[in-house]
Order: structure tokens, then sequence, then C-alpha cells
């Protein structure tokens, strides 16, 4: 409808125009089958009145692309976030740093930003082929001339096109690969400031910098060279169709005008398609890392299971092996069951699968042989999100969000009270510290808030955990970087939960297996060991060695 009114404004322009210079009193309005004679007065009215709905129709063309861009943005966010988070562990763990959020926020912003482009190119399609026909009803021979060029043109073009789409796609990997480059550079920043960020260090950013440059200045280059190439080449085949209808005969003035204003105007819509082409062909290599992102995580979802899961009793880890690459276990063989108010520890040397079980029995990682049972069912039936509710985790590296202590505790969980948040508090003997504070539970912490020590981020992690009474508690060194005070209070929080729950501790240092019942000792990926300390000295030559050595030190 906007082709159409513009067409038909144009023509009326260049009628009245020519009217004017002519001294004529009125016009004789002539496209195609629409045929009249108009007053001036009523020339000028029809004008303005075209030329009003005309801005009116440009509002509605500009404000729909836009309005689909937001829809898209939001769904390809909305996408990726829930495909991420419903993908297993597996696939996750091997997500590079920086991968996912480059795509939630460049990749998600240039899909966006295409379809706006491809508004933009649908739109000026439409108009071209309205200007086009307005000239045909002109003057068929200039308008023909003009119309085969251009899309002769727009092909000879094409692989020129395709080029840049390779130049783009370079350019996506290396903006990942940059991406990462830069979570490092903020997450090493205390490292950094303590080592120094000596030259190696500068160099190799200086060439992460420089790996992007190359391929950024090709893609710029050919995004804007493309469109002003058309258009230069566009213009020389306007002169062309004029000549045609200079050698022709154009009939009357009025019509050799509203061909000139047509033609231009199909000039300018042709130079819009490609521009909206060749930013599409840019583009399209980052959304092409979209749809195998997407791709990825939908092809490997959490397993899940139908069957409601009772309180959990006991927890029996069945002839479990585990490989994270064929032919290669990190465990073998492992079996061994946990009750309900009991405290079990594992230890063992690096690589001896000590992680790998905490992956197990969190239902990270599924075994490949054997089975994790829960009241003597196979978990894998069971419903994940009852598992869930059940199952809680304290890692060894404390995480928290930025925002305040109370949600830091309840981590997104909105159903939780304020006197479950107050209660998970004192039980991880953190609460005296955080009523001490100025604002309380209402501060804010974050990873480097100076608000908060290592110890009390770990004792929050705590309270986060215990928080909605959980039956399992995983515990992946608990102590490792606390202080005396800070372990101590930890392990008093221990003694008090066990009681009440499966709690399953994984720790290099003895001192933090005090709490404990029985120790699984991990060799090789292997069940070493099994039983009390006591026994553990008489029975595992590692264990014992441990044991000698954590005495040694308590000595000095």
């Amino acid at each position: 409808m906007a082709g159409f009114v513009e067409a038909g404004l144009l023509t009326l322009i260049a009628t009245m125009a020519v009217g004017a210079a002519e001294g004529q009193s009125g016009v004789n309005y002539d496209l195609g089958p629409v045929t009249m004679q108009m007053d001036r007065s009523t020339t000028f009215a029809v004008a303005i009145a075209m030329s009003l709905l005309r801005a009116g129709l440009q509002l509605v063309l500009a404000y729909l692309p836009a309005r689909m861009s937001a829809q898209v943005l939001a769904d390809i966010r909305i996408q990726l976030f829930e495909a991420f988070t419903s993908a297993s562990w597996s696939v996750k763990s091997m997500e590079r740093d920086g991968a996912f959020q480059n795509l939630m926020m460049q990749n998600a912003s240039y899909a966006g930003m295409t379809v706006i482009s491809m508004g933009v190119g649908l739109t000026a399609t439409i108009m071209f082929v309205t200007m086009a026909v307005g000239a045909f009803l002109q003057n068929i021979v200039a308008a023909a001339v003009f119309l085969v060029a251009a899309v002769a043109l727009f092909i000879v073009l094409r692989p020129m096109s395709r080029r840049l789409r390779r130049h783009a796609k370079r350019l996506s990997g290396e903006n990942i690969s940059f991406t990462n480059t830069v979570q490092e550079v903020v997450l090493m920043a205390e490292e950094t400031e303590v080592f120094g960020a000596t030259s190696a260090f500068r160099s190799g950013f200086h060439d992460h910098v420089e790996s992007v440059r190359n391929p950024y200045v090709r893609t710029r280059f050919m995004s804007m060279a493309l469109p002003g190439l058309y258009q230069s080449v566009a213009m020389l085949l306007l002169v062309v169709a004029l000549i045609v209808v200079a050698l022709v005969g154009a009939g009357e003035l009025a019509a050799l005008a509203a061909v000139i204003l047509l033609l231009i105007r199909a000039l300018t819509y042709a130079q819009q398609i490609q521009t909206a082409v060749t930013t599409i062909d840019e583009r399209v290599p980052f959304l092409n890392h979209i749809a195998d992102a997407l791709g990825r995580y939908r092809a490997n979802p959490q397993q899940d299971g139908v069957e409601p899961l009772d309180e959990i009793r006991v927890i029996e880890l069945s002839r479990i092996a585990l490989a994270y690459r064929p032919g290669v276990d990190v465990l073998n063989d492992v079996s061994f069951d946990l009750h309900r108010g009991e405290a079990i520890g594992i230890v063992g040397p690096s690589g001896a699968g000590k992680s790998s079980i905490v992956q197990v029995l969190l239902r990270l990682r599924d075994p490949h042989e054997g089975a994790l049972l829960v009241n003597g069912r196979d978990v894998r039936r069971t419903r994940r999100a009852d598992w869930q509710r059940q199952v809680a985790y304290v890692p060894q590296s404390a995480q928290v969000i930025w925002g305040t202590v109370r949600e830091n505790i309840a981590l997104h969980r909105d159903w939780l009270t304020e006197e479950q948040i107050v209660s998970a508090a004192k039980q991880a003997h953190i609460h005296d510290d955080i009523v001490s504070w100025p604002k309380g539970y209402d501060t804010i912490i974050g990873q480097r808030v100076n608000a908060v020590s290592g110890g009390q981020r770990q004792r929050i992690c705590l309270a986060r955990a215990l928080v909605e009474d959980p039956a399992v508690l995983v515990l992946d060194e608990p102590t490792s970087a606390l202080d005396a005070r800070s372990e101590e209070l930890v392990q008093k929080s221990l003694e008090e939960i066990k009681k009440h729950t499966i709690t399953v501790l994984v720790a290099h240092r003895l001192s933090t297996l005090a709490v404990c019942d029985r120790v699984v000792v991990m060799v090789d990926g292997r069940v070493s060991g099994l039983g009390p300390q006591e026994e553990l000295i008489e029975q595992s030559d590692f264990f014992r060695e441990v044991h000698e050595i954590t005495r040694r030190q308590s000595r000095a």
C-alpha cells in the first residue's frame, strides 16, 4: 500500500511540476488506468493528503520490524536459557568460558538486528516493484531496461556476498574466543594484580585483539563496499535507461519527469535491498552459532524419570562405572551405601575419582555401568525435581551472586520464608555475623565485595544448602580454605546436621573427617578401603600415610 501511494505521489509531483512550469491552472493526472483532471487547489490537497498517508504508512513500516526484532531477541534468549538449563551436565561442563554469554549478548543481538534487516529488505523489495510498475505505466521500454539491468547487477554481486559471509563466519568464531579471553582477564584480575601484567600476558591479549581486527576489517569493508558499488553502477544504469527514453521518445514531458522520479526511487530501494542482503549475509554465521548451540543443548537433555520420590532413607552406589571419554574409566566397580543419620567421608589422591562420585551422587552424570539406587530403586526412574528438593550441595569454591544475603541464601527459591532463611543461617553459624552487619540480611554481597570473608561466604553457601532441610547433603572440601574459627563453626554445623541427613564429605584434610562415621578411600577410580577411621589406619596404605602426615603436622 505504501509503495502504490508513493508511486502515485511521485507521478502527481512530476505532473504538478510540469504544470507549474507551463503555467497551467490544472493538471492531467495519468497513471496507467487512473486518469483524471484536477484544478490546482484540488491537486495540492490530494498531494498533501497522499504525503500524510505515506508518512503514516512509513511509521507502521518502521514499527513492525522493530517490534518483531525485539520479540525475536527475547525469544532467542529465552530459548537459549531454557535449552542450556535443561541440558545435561556433560554438555554444560564442556562449554567454554564466555561462550554462552557471547551467544546471549552479541549473537542474540545480531539475530534481532537481522530481523530489522529482513524487514527493511522485504519492504524495499515491495517498494522497488511498485516503483518499477509505476515506471512501466509511464514508459515500458525505460523501465524494462532498468529493471533487467538491476536484477543482473544483483546476481553479479552475489559471489562477493558469499565471500562476505565467509569473513563474517571467521569473525564470529574469533569474537567468541575473544570473549573467553576477556572473561579470563576479569577472573584473574586479583592474580594479575599480585604477579603483575607481564609482557607475555599483554602480548597475548594484543594477539587476540589482532585476531579479531583482521576479519573485522574485511567484513566491514565488504559490507560497506557492496551497497556503495551497487548504487554507483545502478546510477549508471539509470543514465542508460534515460538515454533509451530519449532515443525512443517519452511522449509528454510530465511522463518523462514521472519516469525519472520513479526510477530514482527504484534505485534507492534497490540499494536498500542490496544493503539488507549484505547485512544478512554478514550476520548469518552468528545465527548459525545460535542454531548449533540450541541443537547441541536440546539433543542432550537432562535425564529424568516419572516416578515420585519418597523421603530418601538409603542411597547405594551399586557397581558404578563412569567414563568421560570412551574406554577411559574414571570410576570402576564402585560400590558402597549411605544411610540417613550417617556422615561418610570420601578421600583419596588427586584424580582418584572423588569428584566423579560427587557428580554421580548429585545426578550430574549417569554411570554407564551399574546404578545409583535410592531406597532400593534406580534413581533414573524417579523425578529429577523430587531429587533436587531433597539433595543439597556445598561446592569447594563458594559461589555467591550479586545481591543481598537473603537472596544468596534463598537463591531464586521465592517460596522460602524469612523464618526458613534465618533458621538455615543459624544452623550454618553465620546468623550472628549477618546481624552484626549494618544492613543485616539486606547487606549486598558479591564475589569481590569486602563485606564477607571467605569463611563467611562458605557458611552462607552452607545456609543455602540447609534452607530446605535436605535429606542428603554433599560437601566438597568444605573447610579447605577456612581459618581455624570458620572451620570450627562449620564442623559444629555438620555435627548438628548429620543427625537427620545423609552427609557426604569430600576432603583431603583428616580434620574435616572428624564428623564422619565411615570413610571411603578411593584410589585409581576404585574403592580401596571402607570403614571407620581406626580400621582404615590398619587396612589402607593411603589413609595410614595421610594420617601420619597429619599427625606430624599437628606436632609441628
